[in-house]
């Protein structure tokens, strides 16, 4: 039986850090994840997979916005 993996919290600096990083970068290359490992002490999977997410999150976000306007155009 498998062990279900521990949802990693982040605490406000190394939010603040991705956070930054992102601004500057949506995506970044292996060397600054790199960084961002040392920087924050989270693993490279956490770091990679916060990145997706985010990138995912302000797609969807856009889209939403792009369909309002759309709409609020029409009526």
């Amino acid at each position: 039986m498998q062990s279900t993996r521990v949802r990693t919290v982040l605490n406000e600096k190394q939010l603040m850090t991705l956070k930054a990083c992102y601004a500057a970068n949506a995506r970044p290359d292996a060397m600054m994840k790199e960084h961002l490992v040392e920087m924050t002490g989270l693993s490279p999977r956490v770091i990679r997979v916060w990145f997706q997410n985010k990138r995912c999150k302000d797609k969807k976000r856009q889209i939403a916005m792009k369909h309002l306007q759309q709409k609020a155009e029409t009526v």
